[in-house]
């Protein structure tokens, strides 16, 4: 499976986003320019995924979009997944400790904590939306985001 991986510049700071032959993002994470995962000049249609989800990342943070419209493919284990497309039905705004998400699911609380920590898409599988214990700054900076607050860079 051939992946395009980009460098995005958002006022969270630098991302990296890797999307398919298909234009379905399968990571986008937190991270700085690396040479060696950055592609080459890709296809037209590839760097038309780019910009869209560019442009979607700008409006989540300038508080206009809730609900994230790109193409998703995420990779993980059958869990992960089911706790992924579950992270996806909290609505904006709102958020759930492990436990709530352990009940519901049947799981384990710390199988939950550890997909969110495993989470491969940032922002669009809303993981902040999970009070973790000795979160970072950028999911409680997420949440302030969702409860109308102007987005500060923690």
């Amino acid at each position: 499976m051939i992946l395009w991986h980009y460098e995005l510049n958002t006022p969270m700071g630098l991302m990296r986003a890797a999307f398919d032959g298909r234009g379905r993002l399968l990571e986008l994470v937190m991270e700085g320019f690396d040479p060696r995962k950055t592609s080459p000049l890709p296809p037209k249609e590839q760097r038309e995924s780019k910009r869209f989800l560019d442009r979607q990342i700008e409006a989540y943070l300038a508080g206009t979009l809730r609900t994230f419209t790109v193409p998703l493919d995420p990779q993980g284990k059958p869990t992960e997944l089911r706790i992924w497309d579950t992270l996806r039905t909290i609505p904006y705004g709102q958020n759930r400790q492990p436990a709530d998400l352990a009940a519901w699911l049947g799981l384990d609380e710390d199988t939950i904590v550890m997909a969110c920590a495993a989470n491969p898409i940032a922002l669009l599988i809303p993981a902040h939306r999970v009070i973790l214990a000795g979160e970072g700054p950028l999911p409680k900076a997420l949440r302030e985001l969702e409860t109308g607050h102007k987005w500060k860079k923690p």
